[in-house]
Order: C-alpha cells, then structure tokens, then sequence
C-alpha cells in the first residue's frame, strides 16, 4: 500500500509548506527499535516547526507518566530539494512535569555531530510517509489536535 501511495504521490515541499508543518504521529515503521517503531503504550510524535527550521522527535508513555516525562531529540532542519530534508541533531535529553509554572528541562548538546536526512514520499493534509537515510520506512498521521507551540514552549521557557 505504501510503494502504491508514494508511486501516485507528487510530493513538492517547498509548494506544500504548510502541509509538512504540524505534530505527526508514527503509526508504522520498517525499524525492529522499539523507539523508532509504534506502540500502543507509547506517545511517538515528530513536531515540525518549518518556520523556525527545527523539529523535535517527543516519546513518552501514554497516560498519567506521559505528563510527568518525555524523553528528546531536538533537530535542525534544511530543505534540500522537492522531498529530502537533512536533519542535525543538536539536543537530546528529558522534559519534565511543570514546577512553579516552568517546565522541567535537561536537554544536553550532542557533542559528536549527527546528521541524515529524510525522503518525504508522501504529503497529504492528513498521511506523510519517509524514508530516512538508514533505509528505514516511517508512515505518520498528523494530529490537528496538538500544537506546535505546546511540545516548543517548555524549551523556550
């Protein structure tokens, strides 16, 4: 179903902007890495702030715990060409609970630079499919119901 999808998809991410912003879910993967595949239990979200070149992959577990704890990856992004994205990791680390109105925050600079990229296949307003540069396979499914700021704002703060 997804080689069908991405051999009708046109994907132009320069002319689809606004499409690829948002808070994507992972709902499959080809990876065996648990973090890098779906579970039921586990909130697996990738955020894309294209206005501000940045992304932040978020885990946490569903539920009570996910309120008190996620783990990180905070990225920067650069549009390449009509589908690929390189991506820099720069921070990684936790987000905590809110403690006397400020979240938490223990994000650390990865030292030894890591960098890849991502193929977007397809972009629709509601699936994005990829293809990161390790070959893995990722389907996403966007969520109209968070917001960018809510995963950005603890960071900023």
């Amino acid at each position: 179903m997804i080689k069908l999808s991405e051999f009708e998809s046109a994907v132009d991410i320069p002319n689809q902007f606004e499409r690829l912003m948002g808070v994507w879910e992972l709902r499959w993967s080809s990876s065996k890495s648990p973090v890098l595949n779906y579970s039921p239990l586990l909130n697996n979200f990738q955020i894309l702030d294209l206005d501000k070149s940045r992304a932040l992959n978020f885990l946490s577990p569903k539920g009570f715990l996910g309120k008190l704890l996620s783990t990180n990856i905070l990225a920067k992004l650069d549009i390449i060409d009509q589908k690929r994205i390189n991506v820099t990791f720069e921070k990684a680390g936790i987000i905590g609970p809110q403690v006397f109105g400020k979240n938490m925050v223990f994000l650390s600079e990865i030292k030894t630079a890591q960098t890849g990229w991502l193929d977007t296949t397809v972009l629709t307003d509601k699936l994005r499919v990829c293809r990161g540069y390790k070959g893995t396979t990722f389907a996403l499914l966007k969520r109209e119901d968070l917001l960018i700021a809510d995963f950005f704002n603890p960071i900023n703060n």
